[in-house]
């Protein structure tokens, strides 16, 4: 992968949890953009070595979903947010 195809998918990557965000704010979590983020990483964006040190935030964002408890929607609001920072962090060491 370029470093211009890794930006393009960083970018989605980022507007798909931006989105899971916003879904988690109004109450709701959404199972399917869980899976998009998965799906995203398990194409590439995993497995470079250029972005390897997002899957720690992305174990983490899923993680936080798993136990129904008072604060999952807050720490996984949290969790989105470290990973875009990270997000954020690769795009610009590519660009």
């Amino acid at each position: 992968m370029t470093d211009q195809e890794l930006v393009r998918a960083l970018r989605i990557l980022r507007r798909t949890v931006d989105m899971l965000r916003t879904e988690l704010r109004h109450g709701r979590i959404d199972e399917g953009l869980l899976h998009d983020i998965e799906a995203q990483m398990e194409r590439g964006i995993g497995t470079d070595a250029r972005s390897e040190e997002l899957r720690p935030f992305v174990d983490k964002l899923r993680e936080s979903t798993m136990t129904p408890r008072a604060e999952l929607l807050s720490d996984t609001i949290r969790a989105c947010d470290k990973l875009t920072d990270a997000i954020e962090g690769v795009v610009s060491a590519l660009g």
